[in-house]
């Protein structure tokens, strides 16, 4: 039995419009996967979340932490006064990039990042829980 999105006649990629917009990432609205490609593993004490974000600059990123939402962002700009060439096509020149993320269980205060090889990695400290004991009320 084939999968009932599998196979479907409309579009180039045999997925309907709907399925294609319902399978973006949230805060992207382009026209192909999300801007940059990002994995969050859990570590204990921590998430691990390692942002791909390739041939930028240190001061070309910014991290934000407000109101439980972290959101990553890059914006570049590549042209150097008095640069003139003639290209065919130049699609590297500038651009910006951005993404945001729900912090649930993450202590934002305590939230650090490194850029290494074109990787942000930001370590996200999880709260303590607080261990809620199962017990019973007893009525007087």
């Amino acid at each position: 039995m084939n999968h009932p999105i599998a196979r479907r006649p409309h579009g180039a990629s045999g997925l309907s419009v709907f399925d294609e917009d319902f399978f973006r990432p949230w805060f992207w609205n382009g026209d192909s996967a999300a801007p940059f490609r990002v994995d969050v593993r859990d570590e204990g004490d921590h998430y691990l979340m390692e942002a791909e974000l390739p041939g930028l600059d240190r001061k070309d990123i910014k991290i934000d932490v407000d109101d439980g939402l972290l959101t990553i962002s890059a914006q570049w700009n590549r042209e150097s006064a008095g640069e003139k060439q003639d290209y065919l096509m130049n699609e590297r020149r500038s651009g910006r990039i951005s993404r945001s993320f729900t912090l649930e269980n993450v202590e934002e205060d305590r939230v650090t990042a490194d850029y290494r090889d074109g990787v942000v990695l930001l370590t996200l400290p999880k709260r303590e829980d607080v261990r809620r004991v199962p017990r019973r009320i007893e009525l007087n």
